[in-house]
């Protein structure tokens, strides 16, 4: 099958083994992770004049003529070098964003908290109203969502926006062009050629922006990376507190385990590894996933610590002589790799006191949340809970780059704030902003960075999100 364009898909053969595809849209997104699938929902809705608010009834109907309708004209597509969209939520396994609310009230909404909605519906586990959870451990909570039905949510609810979807592939080349940018990217078989007006880069590891030759900042200590898996059928009855604690720490000091095997261990006890099932409860250090050899070495080292902590649970651990590995997912992860330097460069003193922006356009959440080898995490809570961090629209913006925006893990910022930045529904909402900007600078016919913050606001407020 052949996707439809605005203009017909120009093939070229290569050796009979790649072709060449010649594409042109208005908005490209480079990444379709925490942040990018949302901007991308947004981004085909807003140019699609698609509102989730009022549905048309034809468009919804099951009968199998309805269902194959004329669909929307392609305008905005996104690369993802995997193969779902959700990225560290979906196919990375931390399947808990954080944070929707605060104790009190709602901070992040809008598109996110749709899919979310929708898909705890469909796993038939609506979740509880927040004024009666108890975040009494942190600020908010975490909301866990079920990785098959959200990443296939996603999928869907983009697809319903127009959002052309190439799967298993990588950027290699972006140039400024008359038009905006032309983008050279990479999968099997494919040589694609993509000309786009706009561009947001979602990557996580700044891939389009490095490609473009823009400004970007790296720490020479970054924060250890993480590979997710499950430990299953331990009987936790059989376990006590001091004594499994023991048996790690004797591990750990006759090098059967290695430091990182189990992140937190000058942070919580062991049990709480046993109670988490090694769930997030790995690192691996001096991890960068910014180029495929880096993610290789993350890979490798990730998957044989979770191999040594699996034989020491089972065949140490009083009560885990039936433990299973249940589940490991694909790739290792990193909490940060480049970040890109903008208009403007959210400080830690700015992200500590909550400080507020004359061009903000969404709220930031969580605490500082720093991951290292000494201690395992350094946390570091505001001193109010009613003080909410915001995210201005110029952190999106590249320095004196036009018609290119930032979001997630690479948004301009330095690197204690990022620590609190990172947070998924923080990166999602930051998406769903630049989804908005770029589908207004498309329409205006200007530059996304010269789009007014309070309309990038009332953009993703029709769509659900909270205003600011």
């Amino acid at each position: 099958m052949i996707l439809t364009y605005s203009h017909t898909p120009l093939y070229f053969l290569v050796g009979n083994v790649v072709k060449t595809v010649r594409e042109s849209v208005e908005i490209l997104i480079i990444g379709g992770g925490t942040a990018g699938h949302i901007a991308a929902i947004q981004a085909g809705r807003a140019l699609n004049g698609l509102n989730p608010a009022e549905p048309d009834a034809e468009q919804h109907s099951d009968s199998r003529a309805d269902t194959q309708a004329i669909e929307p004209p392609s305008r905005v597509s996104v690369i993802e070098a995997g193969h779902m969209l959700g990225g560290t939520m979906t196919a990375g396994g931390v399947f808990m964003p954080n944070h929707f609310h605060t104790r009190s009230r709602a901070v992040v909404q809008g598109i996110p908290w749709e899919l979310y909605l929708q898909s705890r519906e469909i796993e038939g586990v609506p979740p509880k109203p927040f004024h009666k959870r108890r975040p009494v451990d942190t600020p908010g909570y975490y909301s866990h969502i079920n990785v098959p039905i959200y990443a296939t949510i996603a999928e869907q609810k983009a697809l319903e926006a127009g959002v052309v979807l190439h799967y298993g592939e990588f950027v290699g080349e972006v140039a400024a062009a008359d038009a905006g940018w032309e983008v050279v990217s990479y999968a099997r078989g494919i040589k694609r050629i993509t000309t786009a007006k706009e561009i947001i880069d979602a990557s996580g590891d700044a891939d389009g922006a490095r490609s473009a030759g823009l400004e970007v900042e790296k720490a020479p200590a970054r924060q250890p990376g993480t590979l997710q898996y499950r430990i299953e059928g331990i009987d936790l009855q059989q376990v006590w507190k001091g004594e499994v604690q023991q048996l790690y720490d004797e591990a750990l000091a006759e090098g059967r385990l290695q430091p990182g095997d189990w992140a937190y261990f000058k942070t919580y006890p062991f049990l709480w590894y046993l109670q988490m099932g090694g769930h997030n409860a790995t690192h691996i250090y001096n991890c960068d996933t910014t180029d495929a050899d880096g993610q290789t070495d993350a890979n490798i080292r990730g998957r044989a610590a979770m191999l040594r902590m699996f034989r020491f649970v089972r065949e140490e651990i009083p009560g885990a002589e039936r433990a299973v590995l249940k589940t490991m997912y694909a790739h290792a992860l990193s909490r940060e790799g480049y970040r890109v330097l903008g208009e403007h460069r959210i400080s830690y003193d700015e992200f500590m006191e909550a400080r507020t922006y004359p061009d903000q356009i969404c709220n930031a959440f969580n605490y500082i949340d720093l991951h290292n080898e000494e201690s395992g995490c350094e946390e570091e809570f505001h001193a109010s809970g009613e003080l909410i961090p915001k995210i201005p629209f110029r952190s999106l913006v590249p320095r004196g780059v036009e018609h290119f925006l930032i979001v997630g893990r690479i948004v301009s910022s330095e690197r204690r704030a990022l620590a609190g930045l990172r947070a998924q529904c923080t990166c999602m909402a930051m998406g769903q902003a630049a989804g908005a900007a770029s589908a207004l600078a498309v329409q205006h016919g200007i530059p996304s960075r010269e789009v007014p913050a309070e309309e990038i606001v009332a953009l993703t407020v029709e769509q659900g999100a909270v205003p600011v």
